[in-house]
């Protein structure tokens, strides 16, 4: 249970992996699977805007600490991202393929660089990507930290969702409401056309933190999350999902936990309830 980027490194450096990842570190295959392969994670573009308004610039205070503490309330109790809302781009697809976050605050270069200013994002995370990434290891050694590969927007699928998200941003930002308060523009297209949307979503996209699959079943584990041809070992985090899910990962973490600390101690699931 190391996660979705350390679970596979363990595993290869125990000689469970592929050959051709394995075999140029010197290390002996003792049993061969696509460990790392499918890594799957959810792409996300911010389009963000400057405003005179307040927001949550500036807000690590003196007196917002002690309201805080004081009363539980306050602009420190935000969460950052402060609503959603899920899109399908298109009226075949069958559930949706986009979601959008809203922050009172600008959010961009993967929130390593502090905002200038009062402001506000919000934007699409495609969030049943068709894009295929692997975590790779970087050296033998242990303590290193894993090659990873996200290979975002790589698929027609995800850059169609992609410039159909971000069409959806750029018209909700155009709304009176926001025109309203909207000072500059920080980071967007510098048009709606497909070559500019694509151009600025691949320098400006990044992860929502939600690698999976590195380990899927059916692939390296079994139902049971047993690594297959290896006895005594299963694998439980997330990177046991076939595939990603179309939300956040953590619920369904949890879930793959719960379940696995019942396969491993034989316990049965209670009987459905009768309708």
């Amino acid at each position: 249970s190391a996660g979705t980027y350390q679970s596979p490194v363990l595993l290869m450096l125990s000689g469970i992996g592929l050959r051709e990842e394995l075999e140029p570190f010197g290390i002996v295959v003792r049993q061969e699977l696509p460990v790392g392969r499918n890594l799957q994670d959810h792409c996300m573009v911010n389009v963000n805007y400057l405003t005179d308004e307040p927001g949550l610039f500036g807000i690590f205070t003196p007196e917002n600490f002690a309201l805080l503490e004081s009363e539980g309330r306050g602009p420190l109790t935000s969460n950052y991202p402060e609503g959603g809302g899920f899109f399908r781009t298109r009226p075949e697809l069958e559930a949706p393929d986009v979601e959008f976050h809203f922050a009172a605050a600008p959010f961009f270069d993967e929130g390593l660089t502090p905002p200038p200013d009062n402001g506000y994002a919000f934007g699409p995370v495609i969030v049943k990507p068709a894009s295929r990434g692997k975590v790779m290891l970087r050296t033998p050694m242990a303590d290193s930290k894993p090659r990873v590969l996200c290979n975002f927007l790589t698929a027609e699928e995800d850059r169609a969702s992609m410039l159909a998200g971000v069409r959806i941003a750029l018209e909700i930002a155009s709304q009176p409401a926001l025109r309203a308060i909207e000072r500059e523009t920080l980071s967007a297209p510098d048009s709606d056309s497909d070559a500019d949307i694509l151009d600025w979503a691949v320098r400006a996209s990044q992860t929502v933190y939600h690698p999976t699959s590195t380990c899927a079943m059916g692939a390296v584990v079994d139902p049971e999350l047993r690594v297959y041809g290896v006895e005594g070992l299963r694998v439980v985090d997330a990177s046991v999902m076939p595939t990603i899910t179309r939300a956040n990962t953590n619920a369904a973490t949890i879930m793959i936990a719960e379940k696995a600390a019942d396969l491993i101690l034989g316990r049965e699931p209670p009987p459905a309830a009768a309708t």
